[in-house]
């Protein structure tokens, strides 16, 4: 799996990176919002954020005390500024497709801007559901075909086109998290529409 360095942006001292940076973080509030209000239980629980770059959505998680929140990536670097940002962060080092926790260990997984890099998702989906508890639910968001981000899919060999990733339509989100075992449940267009989110629950009777 190669390790995509996107998230530098030239590096975390470049002016460029420091204003994304700034705009990303406003935006990640928002959705660690949404997905606290629509996926986390009310008692709170270990809420897993699979596809986590430098970590910050879930330092903001963090915030709520119900909530212990984990950061999981394959990139050490983004880690490593992660831990010096948010000391007490949880920080794990692993594959997506191959998560280092026992099965049904995480009341939320989630992730933004993560699964459209892979070369197929479903294999990351499938083991999001098996990390997943029984009545545990999943955020999974990426970029939206009908959104700014729609030319991707004219692009997609070029270097513009693998940064962004592959593009879905919600039918098309809808359909592998289903296919994965998870039952969907609503729906979000998120920053200025350019991705498309889904959260999804694994149904408690399996």
């Amino acid at each position: 799996m190669t390790v995509d360095k996107s998230w530098q942006l030239g590096g975390t001292g470049n002016p460029v990176y420091r204003l994304y940076d700034g705009l990303r973080r406003r935006l990640n509030r928002r959705l660690v919002d949404y997905v606290r209000d629509h996926a986390v239980l009310e008692n709170g629980g270990v809420v897993l954020e699979a596809g986590s770059g430098t970590a910050y959505a879930s330092s903001l998680m963090s915030e709520t005390p119900s909530i212990t929140a984990i950061a999981l990536d394959y990139d050490l670097e983004a880690l490593i500024e992660a831990k010096r940002r948010d000391p007490s962060l949880p920080l794990v080092v692993g594959d997506l497709r191959h998560l280092p926790f026992k099965n049904n260990a995480i009341d939320v997984a989630w992730n933004s801007s993560t699964l459209e890099h892979l070369p197929d998702m479903n294999e990351a989906l499938m083991e999001l559901h098996r990390i997943t508890k029984r009545g545990g639910r999943v955020f999974v968001g990426v970029p939206y075909l009908y959104g700014p981000l729609g030319f991707q899919r004219w692009i997609a060999n070029t270097g513009a086109g693998v940064w962004i990733g592959t593009v879905y339509s919600e039918e098309d989100l809808r359909g592998k998290l289903t296919n994965a075992g998870f039952a969907p449940l609503n729906k979000l267009r998120y920053f200025f529409r350019f991705f498309i989110g889904i959260v999804a629950e694994k149904p408690d009777h399996e």
